[in-house]
């Protein structure tokens, strides 16, 4: 009985914060001290230690880092910088956003923070020239999370801790290579769906952007120290971005204080707090009853289909790295075995990681939102979330069919 009402807990938890509009992890701290404490008996400084330190301080020295970046408008002149660079051509206008996202979210600022910085750009330049609103945010969007998985950024970060922590094993570059291909499969259908085609033998006019400052200069270098250090000693990436955040602060390339307020300390709280009542419900047999009943709807030709639809509908309606990944990762490993092997831990992990985030261009989701908020005021925005609403879903329905073909070939096993 306590199995059900610990899954229940997670369901419930993440229906308050959707409805009351609360930070979900909050409100997993709160259920796993009634739900662990008092009604499991588990002891509190167990629960306590529950809390990912690695992986928060993994995501805080990164996160910080790339504030400084943007605060110092580091990211905004790159940006700037390669746009010019399609010289006024319009069909490359939306391809070096999709590139530059993938790029910029990949070496550290990971999906979000790159959508926040990429989109009111993107779509302002798109209003002035007559470019798709809705191809240029889904691009914008799509390239973020492609780069979004990678080792070094937020979201790649945490879907690698949880696989090697949960018995998957080390992934390397697995989930990133794989998201990479996944995102830009669908998203050159979308150019070519949204008539990304018809933009050639367009041009328009594109001013040149300024040279980089000091403070600029200083970061871009910090930045590439950070990729090469990584890379070369294999360094914890929080660690390293910790020790370089210093130097750029001791260079005063930005303000301490705004630094640190711009860290996402609510997505940080978002995914600690629900990896604390995922250990609980994993403690109190949980995840075991949730991989039992999702191996009971499964076999080899229906197992990665049936979770990446399973992951998809999760993370439309709540986060992709603090809810979806942290619940469904863990059931992985009982999982294929239930299944006599016949899917790999790393294929569903991939699956997991991949389908809860191509989904997050939904309005309900943080990207689909700063989309909305960052298009024109003049277009029609009704119009806007619900062809955001019905991309989610058709991306939902791309991967699903993508990674089952995948595995029926035989490249993804």
């Amino acid at each position: 009985m306590i199995e059900i009402i610990s899954l229940l807990a997670i369901v419930l938890a993440i229906a308050i914060g959707f409805w009351k509009n609360i930070n979900v992890g909050l409100i997993a701290l709160a259920f796993s001290l009634i739900l662990g404490y008092y009604i499991g008996g588990i002891p509190i400084n167990t629960i306590i230690g529950y809390w990912p330190i690695k992986l928060f301080f993994t995501t805080f020295g990164i996160t910080l880092l790339f504030s400084i970046a943007k605060l110092n408008g580091t990211l905004e002149k790159i940006s700037q910088f390669i746009i010019f660079q399609s010289r006024g051509r319009k069909v490359l206008i939306p391809i070096i956003f999709y590139v530059l996202a993938v790029v910029i979210a990949s070496v550290g600022p990971g999906n979000i923070s790159t959508s926040a910085l990429l989109l009111p750009i993107g779509l302002a330049i798109a209003f002035q020239t007559g470019i798709s609103i809705l191809m240029m945010s889904s691009l914008i969007i799509l390239g973020s999370i492609a780069g979004g998985l990678s080792p070094l950024a937020p979201n790649g970060i945490v879907a690698l801790d949880l696989a090697l922590n949960n018995g998957v094993g080390n992934l390397g570059y697995s989930i990133f290579a794989f998201n990479v291909l996944s995102m830009t499969i669908f998203s050159i259908i979308v150019f070519i769906f949204l008539g990304g085609l018809k933009l050639r033998g367009n041009r328009v006019d594109i001013s040149k952007p300024e040279k980089f400052d000091r403070k600029q200069i200083y970061t871009m270098v910090v930045i590439l120290i950070l990729v090469l250090w990584v890379i070369i000693s294999g360094i914890n990436v929080g660690f390293a971005a910790f020790a370089l955040s210093a130097v750029l602060l001791i260079l005063k390339a930005a303000d301490q204080n705004e630094s640190i307020k711009h860290v996402p300390w609510s997505t940080l709280l978002l995914i600690c707090g629900t990896a604390v009542l995922i250990s609980v419900v994993s403690e109190l047999g949980g995840v075991d009853l949730l991989t039992s009943f999702l191996a009971s709807l499964m076999n080899q030709q229906t197992a990665v289909p049936i979770m990446a639809v399973l992951s998809g509908v999760m993370s439309i309606f709540s986060s992709a790295v603090g809810v979806v990944m942290p619940t469904l990762i863990p059931t992985t490993v009982s999982l294929a075995g239930e299944l006599g092997n016949v899917v790999s831990p790393a294929v569903l992990t991939i699956t997991i990681a991949v389908a809860s985030h191509i989904v997050t261009m939904s309005p309900f989701s943080t990207m689909g939102a700063l989309a909305l908020a960052s298009s024109p005021e003049t277009i029609d925005k009704k119009k806007l979330f619900k062809d955001l609403f019905i991309m989610a879903f058709s991306s939902l329905l791309f991967i699903a069919l993508f990674l089952g073909l995948m595995v029926a070939i035989g490249y993804l096993n």
